[in-house]
């Protein structure tokens, strides 16, 4: 899949400019840390970082954060974004299967929207749990089959080549079982967003707030936005 994200590192953050993009992004992002402990002075790993959406938001924080991902330009992408902002990380060109760190250096590892893309996706999770120290925390978020969002992009890619042509959307249910089949994670939450619409009307966008206020207050099985995070036990001695 790295070729195909090298061709879209010069405009992937264009569309996180538009009025929905950024709607996207706020109640992804609050989703996300929603769930997070305080990240300040921790050291992350994020799998599958990108441009650096969400790495750039764990610095600002605080976090002492290690970006990988299997794609170069996307990594120059992020680590020009980072100087821009006066934010310090480390850019690691690597795959998941196998990650190329030892077992328990990192006190958060996050994989974002990236598992989606991943052929073996049980033993990327794996490399994941191996990487986290006891007591570490672990944030995976995906697409829900269940979404509009999700029905779109299956459309589109019946007509035209499209990176969502191979994945295999998963369901909040599978997810779930993904982190409670193991048994050295416990803690396990997770939460959903984007119950909005994919349509990119402003004046239906202006809308989409009590949208998704709504799906939250009914606990809907149809955010586009899967969250969920656990933390690796600690074992005494």
């Amino acid at each position: 899949m790295s070729p195909a994200f090298d061709n879209q590192a010069p405009t992937y953050d264009q569309w996180y400019a538009t009025s929905l993009g950024e709607l996207v992004d706020k109640v992804e992002q609050e989703a996300l840390f929603t769930l997070l402990p305080e990240v300040k002075g921790l050291r992350l790993l994020e799998v599958g970082c990108g441009t650096g959406k969400i790495s750039l938001a764990l610095m600002s924080m605080g976090a002492r954060l290690v970006g990988l991902d299997a794609s170069v330009p996307m990594l120059a992408r992020a680590q020009d974004k980072a100087q821009q902002k006066g934010l310090s990380g480390t850019w690691i060109k690597g795959l998941a299967c196998p990650l190329p760190f030892g077992p328990e250096v990192f006190d958060g590892v996050l994989c974002i929207l990236a598992l989606d893309f991943m052929s073996d996706r049980e033993t990327a999770f794996k490399e994941m749990v191996r990487v986290l120290r006891p007591g570490g925390f672990l944030a995976i978020a995906m697409l829900n089959r269940y979404s509009l969002w999700t029905l779109k992009r299956v459309v589109k890619a019946w007509f035209r080549p499209s990176l969502w042509r191979q994945v295999s959307f998963i369901t909040p249910f599978k997810l779930g079982r993904l982190l409670a089949g193991r048994p050295e994670l416990t803690d396990i939450r997770s939460r959903q967003a984007v119950y909005f619409p994919p349509w990119k009307n402003r004046r239906l966008v202006r809308y989409y707030p009590y949208l998704e206020k709504l799906g939250n207050r009914w606990h809907l099985s149809t955010g586009a936005f899967l969250v969920i995070t656990a933390r690796k036990r600690i074992i005494a001695p």
